[in-house]
């Protein structure tokens, strides 16, 4: 088989130059720009000048009008007689955005309107020798969307934001192209994967499956299924290998559709492990079927998820891996940018590298994105990653007509059989928050029985009945939240059953403690906002716009009340920042605070929940968000946090209760942490140490253990205002610190640490010294505009010990640029 690139640069065009006039003028006088593919248009425009940057200001308004119209992608390339007399002309498209016709020469060869199915097109007897001209005319998604609606005989309702696209949810492409509460409106359009043009001589392999066996604790059986299409009757050899055992022969095929099964016994085998509980051990799976070949890595291990049904009518949510409960401790995902040609390799290697590094061992991606890149899922198999993976349907109701539900057919048949051999996939879900959205529309409450039937129709009847039917052995899970098959429970307020969002402290205003008021499961979505670094507000903001009320930062808050959320908490929690730079700050420390009382608490109650995923890891444009991540790979100080509080072994104390601490132990990890200790000081703001107890203990593997209750009311030379608790949990392997404050920050009588900080340059990067006077508080350090990743950030520290960071910057970096560029916060400076 031979291919033809005919990627890298083409022209694009305006479908009609003068229905664009209004807002554009640049194509009135030239006739096209370069575009790379992939790629997509919005970055072809930005590229050339045409548009103006959507990230900046309020820019984003200014080029609605690009998704709103129709486009065309042209290139003319050369084709070898030899390259025709050498088989079929197939052309493959994948990731192709959305609403495509296909020309050949000047005559249609096809049309795409899925933006998440492979498209495959004979170019049949158009192909010639010589010149070629292929053509993509992009059809607006918007207005296919507002032309299919009108077609509806009743109304399908979705969620909206402050900039949005009418009717998404008719169009099968991203959602969050449309506008999200985190993410700009715009509506890509474009071919996201390489485009393949392939002379079929023999056939070619359209699906490469592999389901592995436990036979014993190394041995394995592995079936491997393969769909061959065939040019023509032939008879082929065929080879496989895995992991050590090797089958090969000659096949007969007829023309068309072939199916072929291999069966292998591969021994000593060693077992894939999520991150924290082993190695992510992965084995080539090399396939050649004539002159064909193909590779793909396998993992063996067993993968479940308990969800019986208990005597009490509580629902657990466990994933078990080779036996093991695992308590899954991550985030969720969202594309990585909202310009899809950005979605490059080393953004998704540092991503998820981080994941790795914040102790974490799953990630959930999102329904309302895409199903991801396989770069993706590779880096997830080999970092140990566990994947849950949501179907592409989110926060609405969806199409049950016979045309759509044939798409979302053959968009699921294709990314079952795509994704499946990956070991990292964990769990299969119907959707994002569509079960709960039910209840959201005055249209679906008015008439409830035909917005459910519907929801079943599509979820069911087709999502769930195509990934039972592909991918039997793994879990499917109807949406996200909800307590499983045939349970319409109400998952935001329910803790009882399945998977939880919550969501009352955010969107209902609670106070952070409302996160000991459940006693949840699983818990799939829940978060906080902060504002970004300083340094990607400057990307966005210019410095008279440093201001929360001002345009340009509420338009880069999606969030209606987002800032004012920020802000009311400030006044909960804290005394009020002194300045921007320490509103920025500030606003992380509390979204760090808010996601620690929550996942410390849950996992003292393990093994009753047994998982926690954040909302959210990353960010797709400079914004106002949930993430741990900013737009620019900056880790926000929520991500520092979650390296403390997702720790495999940690010392918790809380106050659910007022004036009463619980003090646990928790280890998650795969084996006993021996002659451990645990001490509990209680230390005064003056750095006045008044009283320690310590606790000498087996740390069991998977165990939350109650140290103690500390009942403050019978305490009563102890002044909360004057006092917190330090934690040190230590052993031959491991020290780790935690700490409580008996009173909100704002009524802690804090003192002006004095903090002191020596810099040198040491291996990779920088060294980082700091030292205090009296006891300093929520300390971050932040290397203004140098993008790298601190060792330890969000810590506390004690006249009596100082505190050495590594800071590894992702670039060249002098000392003098670092010295100055390094700024370091505290608590009690924030509001000084």
């Amino acid at each position: 088989m031979q291919t033809l690139n005919v990627n890298g640069i083409w022209r694009l065009s305006p479908l009609d130059n003068k229905a664009i006039a209004p807002y554009c003028q640049y194509f009135l006088e030239h006739e096209s720009i370069p575009c790379n593919l992939p790629g997509d248009i919005h970055s072809a425009l930005l590229a050339s000048d045409v548009i103006a940057d959507p990230y900046i200001g309020q820019q984003e308004l200014d080029i609605q009008w690009v998704g709103q119209h129709d486009w065309v992608l042209s290139k003319t390339f050369k084709v070898d007689q030899s390259m025709l007399t050498a088989g079929r002309a197939i052309l493959t498209l994948k990731m192709a955005d959305t609403i495509i016709t296909i020309h050949l020469n000047g005559e249609e060869v096809g049309r795409s309107d899925n933006q998440f199915r492979r498209w495959r097109f004979d170019l049949g007897d158009i192909l010639k020798p010589g010149e070629n001209t292929l053509t993509l005319t992009f059809t607006s998604a918007e207005k296919k969307a507002i032309a299919l609606a009108e077609t509806l005989p009743y109304p399908i309702p979705y969620s909206e934001y402050p900039v949005s696209a009418k009717h998404r949810n008719l169009v099968r492409k991203s959602q969050c192209h449309s506008g999200w509460d985190w993410g700009p409106c715009i509506l890509a359009m474009g071919v996201y994967e390489p485009i393949e043009l392939s002379f079929i001589d023999e056939g070619i392999i359209e699906e490469l499956t592999c389901d592995t066996i436990e036979m014993g604790k190394d041995q394995w059986d592995a079936v491997v299924r393969v769909i061959y299409n065939a040019k023509q009757e032939q008879s082929l050899d065929c080879r496989l290998m895995l992991a050590g055992s090797e089958q090969e022969g000659t096949v007969h095929m007829k023309q068309g559709l072939n199916k072929l099964e291999f069966r292998l016994q591969c021994k000593q085998v060693k077992r894939w492990w999520p991150n924290g509980e082993g190695k992510a051990t992965l084995y080539p799976l090399q396939l050649s079927v004539g002159s064909q070949q193909t590779e793909k890595r396998i993992g063996f291990r067993t993968l479940l998820v308990r969800t019986v049904a208990e005597p009490d009518g509580g629902k657990p949510m466990v994933f078990n891996v080779n036996g093991r409960d695992i308590f899954a401790k991550g985030t969720n995902w969202i594309p990585l940018d909202a310009l899809p040609s950005r979605l490059t390799p080393d953004r998704y290697e540092y991503l998820l590298q981080s994941c790795v590094e914040a102790n974490m061992n799953m990630i959930r991606v999102w329904g309302g994105g895409l199903y991801e890149k396989e770069i993706f899922y590779d880096l997830c198999d080999e970092k140990g990653l566990l994947v849950w993976q949501d179907c592409m349907f989110s926060c609405s109701m969806y199409p049950t007509n016979a045309e759509f539900l044939s798409s979302v057919e053959a968009e699921l048949r294709y990314q079952v059989t795509r994704l499946k051999d990956h070991p990292s996939l964990a769990l299969w879900c119907g959707n994002n928050e569509d079960l709960g959205a039910i209840s959201w529309y005055e249209e679906s409450r008015k008439n409830h029985i035909r917005y459910v039937i519907d929801y079943d129709r599509l979820n069911e009847g087709v999502v769930g009945k195509v990934v039972k039917e592909l991918d039997p052995g793994r879990q499917w899970w109807p949406s996200s939240p909800s307590a499983g098959e045939n349970d319409y429970s109400d998952n935001w307020h329910d803790d009882s059953k399945g998977d939880m969002h919550f969501w009352s402290v955010w969107h209902e205003g609670k106070s952070f403690e409302e996160y000991y008021s459940i006693n949840p499961r699983f818990v799939s979505e829940f978060g906080f906002q902060s504002f970004p670094l300083l340094n990607t507000v400057k990307s966005y903001a210019t410095e008279e716009m440093w201001n929360l009320t001002s345009k340009v930062m509420e338009h880069h808050q999606k969030n209606p009340r987002g800032n004012s959320i920020i802000m009311e908490n400030f006044t909960r929690y804290y005394r009020f920042p002194s300045s921007f730079a320490q509103m920025l700050y500030l606003s992380q420390v509390q979204q760090a605070k808010a996601m620690k009382m929550a996942i410390e608490y849950w996992r003292t109650t393990m093994p009753h929940c047994m998982g926690a995923l954040y909302w959210q890891l990353n960010d797709n444009w400079p914004v106002a968000s949930w993430s741990s991540i900013d737009y620019h790979g900056n880790w926000k100080l929520l991500h520092y946090a979650a390296k403390r509080f997702y720790s495999p072994a940690l010392p918790i104390a809380y106050m659910k209760e007022d004036g009463i601490v619980e003090v646990y132990v928790v280890n998650d990890g795969p084996k006993e942490i021996k002659d451990a200790k645990l001490s509990v000081k209680f230390c005064t703001y003056e750095g006045k140490k008044l009283s320690k107890m310590e606790y000498h203990m087996d740390c069991k593997a998977r165990s939350s253990s109650h140290m103690c209750t500390i009942n403050l009311h019978k305490k009563r030379k102890i002044d909360r205002e004057n006092t917190f608790i330090y934690l040190k949990l230590k052993s031959d392997e491991l020290y780790i610190e935690n700490q409580l404050m008996l009173e909100k920050p704002k009524r802690s009588n804090l003192k002006y640490p004095e903090i002191k900080s020596e810099v040198s340059k040491t291996a990779g990067g920088f060294s980082v010294t700091v030292s205090c006077t009296y006891p300093a508080f929520e300390v971050a350090l932040e290397a203004e505009g140098i993008s790298g990743v601190f060792s330890d950030n969000l810590f506390a520290i004690r006249p009596t010990a100082q505190k050495v960071v590594i800071f590894k910057p992702r670039g060249e970096v002098s000392l003098e640029d670092f010295k100055k560029q390094l700024k370091i916060y505290d608590l009690w400076g924030s509001s000084h």
